[in-house]
């Protein structure tokens, strides 16, 4: 696994259906949990499906990952009443 360090510049590049989402060069993280959080913050709220590509300026590396943004409005999950239920 390729390692971050906070003095590492890293491109980030984020796609959906082959739109590009963001493109950001960042300092600063030290874990991919802090690059997908930044990319979770300026990615659009509905995204969906997204392929985030990682280059480490610093260190040379390249990584791609994929990822499922889901929506957190209550209008995206129907409430529980309105499921037919079999034991009413």
């Amino acid at each position: 696994m390729a390692s971050i360090h906070r003095t590492d510049l890293i491109q980030v590049t984020a796609q959906s259906c082959g739109i590009v989402l963001l493109s950001l060069t960042m300092s600063g993280a030290s874990t991919l949990t802090d690059v997908f959080r930044q990319v979770r913050e300026s990615a659009p709220k509905d995204a969906g499906i997204v392929t985030v590509r990682l280059r480490n300026r610093t260190q040379g590396w390249t990584r791609q990952h994929n990822l499922v943004f889901r929506t957190t409005s209550p209008a995206s999950s129907p409430a529980p009443s309105q499921y037919p239920s079999l034991f009413a």
